[in-house]
């Protein structure tokens, strides 16, 4: 694999534990990693479907900029496929491709809102979205279909977005009393009300917004509202009327069937009954995963399983990432949202636990960099956690470009303006500024690493996840290959998120099979080698915001020599006098008390320790002296000790003075 500055620390080694099932890749994302696009943010590829008019901006210098089209398209993601496979990415989700509204209903002012470049707000389900095809229906289908293609020619698998909850903003009331709006006063070219026949008011709810403000605590009348009422607006779909859901499903279908798209990321998904998503996903025929909104583990759980969707965004784990690697918070503290809290709840989404999609930012939530103040060492630490930890990685693009919101500032509630900033800055005629598809930058790199890492090690794509260490500033798991061709097969992975340098000494799991004196050595750095104690324990120390991969070093899998531990009993000295150990070998001298290895260590007096390196399988004799500064030697009374150095592993010699 590539080696460079390490950000990790993983321990790979082979063991054994309980069975467990690898799921075929068509129903599952396990073992993928995902990088988010959003596709009108991404490059513009066709400049013919740029939107004209306000509808279109190129500049990005006020948060208003940010609410209006600025020319991204499929062709822009085609263009750029080198760039995403470079960095070592199985998968790329990209935002939802139907035809868009492109302008929202006036509020009471008169006001409206701005072009859904997004795709969340739909006009046309049915439609491929003009501004990332072209203006002709079936010759915009087929360029998303072109766009499956080539990214299945590179091996990457495409998820899409899809939105099965709501359409866009066209219903005005509620209940009895709810209707489209006249064209009075609307931009030329609006849609008055949604393409059919999603234009049928009798599909929806019409129960008015959520008011997020009696969202929790969770209870079934607040899960009732989060179903049944508008998000931001947004013409809440009944699935209740069986001629809507099935208008609904029917055109994400169309998407999959033509396309041959490999998964789906589900909006909204708390706005929709798990029941009804899963009978999505099985009409499909593809895994999905949702988007549920909430940090609450007990509440998301509902979403995920056999009834329900095969996995989640893990918001809970993103916020904990936030508050532990971004805000250096503490890694074991249980009262609160943080790492081991929300690690300690797994067993909430049983045998999908590697089903969960994590992430350290995306384009609703500021990028991670701000809310790290900058810190590309913390960036990094973050990164390796969501590659290496249980779940299914997803990256949102830009992050390998280290830059954080586009103003440095954080945006309180949704974020949704200066996170979401163009792969290609441009000025208001749309010369190009800055570039963002660097393949130099450090993060760009480490990313590549991480896939390759993954790919290398199974453990880490689809092992089992074990804590191993908890502490303030200082956590560590193990992932374990429970069964397969790898079965034993494991990775222990540690991290610190704190300024200062610790050194953490830790046990290796009961279930490993990892023998005493196997040496581990950092894959992102060959010279970094660490030594498995004879009580099967292992020191790593960590700088600041650090965390390191090491595995077990190949080239000492069959080593010429081990470590022999000899402990000398009741060995009383005088001042100046240390003990030695001398005898038939090279290593101990060849009976030459001037060549004697030693001194030997007294944690305990007057019992000593020495450790040597002694040749596999050699036969030795040996005795113990005391030798001070001027060179005095005392020989221990009686016959020679003899002994016979294993071939493996570690040996241990215990011999009264």
């Amino acid at each position: 694999m590539k080696k460079s500055g390490s950000l990790f620390l993983c321990i790979v080694m082979t063991l054994t534990l309980l069975p467990q099932m690898k799921v075929n890749a068509a129903d599952s994302l396990q073992g993928e990693s995902i990088y988010q696009i959003m596709v009108d943010r991404f490059y513009d590829g066709d400049s013919s479907n740029n939107a004209t008019g306000e509808a279109f901006r190129y500049t990005e210098n006020s948060q208003d900029d940010f609410r209006y089209m600025h020319g991204g398209d499929w062709q822009g993601i085609i263009d750029k496929i080198s760039y995403i496979k470079d960095m070592g990415y199985t998968a790329i989700w990209i935002s939802p491709v139907s035809d868009p509204q492109l302008w929202g209903v006036p509020d009471s002012s008169g006001k409206q809102w701005p072009t859904a470049y997004h795709g969340y707000n739909v006009y046309d389900p049915n439609r491929a979205s003009r501004y990332f095809g072209t203006s002709d229906p079936n010759e915009s289908k087929e360029k998303l279909k072109e766009l499956v293609d080539v990214c299945h020619d590179n091996e990457i698998k495409v998820i899409l977005d899809v939105v099965p909850n709501h359409i866009g903003d066209y219903l005005q009331g509620t209940g009895s009393s709810a209707h489209y709006i006249s064209n009075t006063g609307l931009k030329e070219g609006s849609q008055v009300e949604p393409a059919s026949p999603f234009n049928n008011v009798l599909w929806y709810h019409n129960k008015g917004d959520i008011n997020f403000d009696l969202e929790h605590p969770h209870t079934s009348a607040s899960t009732q509202m989060l179903e049944e009422g508008d998000l931001g607006g947004l013409d809440d779909i009944d699935f209740d009327n069986p001629e809507a859901k099935q208008a609904v499903f029917d055109s994400i279908k169309e998407w999959f069937t033509y396309t041959g798209a490999d998964a789906a990321r589900v909006d909204a998904a708390k706005c929709m009954k798990p029941s009804d998503i899963h009978e999505l996903e099985e009409y499909l025929g593809v895994t999905t995963f949702g988007e549920n909104f909430d940090m609450d583990v007990d509440f998301i759980k509902d979403w995920v399983g056999d009834d329900a969707e095969t996995g989640m965004l893990d918001f809970p784990l993103f916020q904990a990432i936030v508050n532990d690697f971004a805000y250096g918070q503490n890694f074991n503290n249980t009262s609160e949202i943080s790492i081991q809290s929300i690690f300690d709840q797994d067993n909430l989404y049983g045998t999908n636990v590697n089903e969960m999609v994590t992430f350290i930012d995306n384009h609703d939530r500021n990028r991670f960099l701000t809310e790290a103040g900058g810190d590309v060492a913390k960036l990094h630490n973050a990164l390796t956690f969501i590659f290496a930890a249980r779940g299914v990685p997803v990256v949102f693009q830009g992050t390998e470009q280290n830059r954080g919101n586009a103003n440095g500032a954080s945006i309180s509630g949704i974020a949704d303006t200066w996170n979401r900033w163009s792969m290609v800055t441009k000025d208001e005629n749309g010369n190009v500024i800055k570039d963002y598809f660097d393949t130099s930058t450090n993060t760009y790199q480490l990313i590549a690493d991480l896939n390759e890492l993954r790919q290398e090690y199974e453990a880490l794509r689809y092992g089992t996840q074990r804590e191993m260490w908890t502490a303030t500033h200082t956590y560590a798991f193990s992932r374990r290959m429970d069964s397969g061709e790898n079965k034993g097969q494991e990775l222990i992975c540690a991290f610190h998120n704190s300024s200062d340098t610790e050194t953490v000494t830790m046990s290796i799991r009961a279930e490993s099979s990892i023998t005493p004196g196997t040496t581990l050595v950092n894959v992102m750095n060959p010279n970094d080698k660490i030594t498995v104690s004879a009580d099967k324990k292992v020191s790593i120390t960590l700088a600041g915001n650090q965390a390191k991969i090491y595995a077990v070093d190949e080239e000492a899998e069959n080593p010429e020599t081990v470590s022999v531990t000899f402990t000398i009993k009741n060995a009383t000295t005088t001042w100046g006098q240390n003990v030695y150990i001398t005898g038939n070998c090279a290593e101990l001298g060849n009976w030459s008390p001037s060549a004697a290895v030693g001194p030997a260590t007294c944690p305990n007096y007057p019992n000593w320790n020495l450790t040597v390196s002694l040749p596999v399988g050699k036969q030795i004799e040996f005795k113990a002296i005391k030798k001070d500064g001027a060179g005095n030697v005392v020989w221990q009374s009686g016959n020679n000790h003899s002994y016979t150095v294993p071939s493996s592993g570690v040996g241990e010699i215990s011999i009264d003075w």
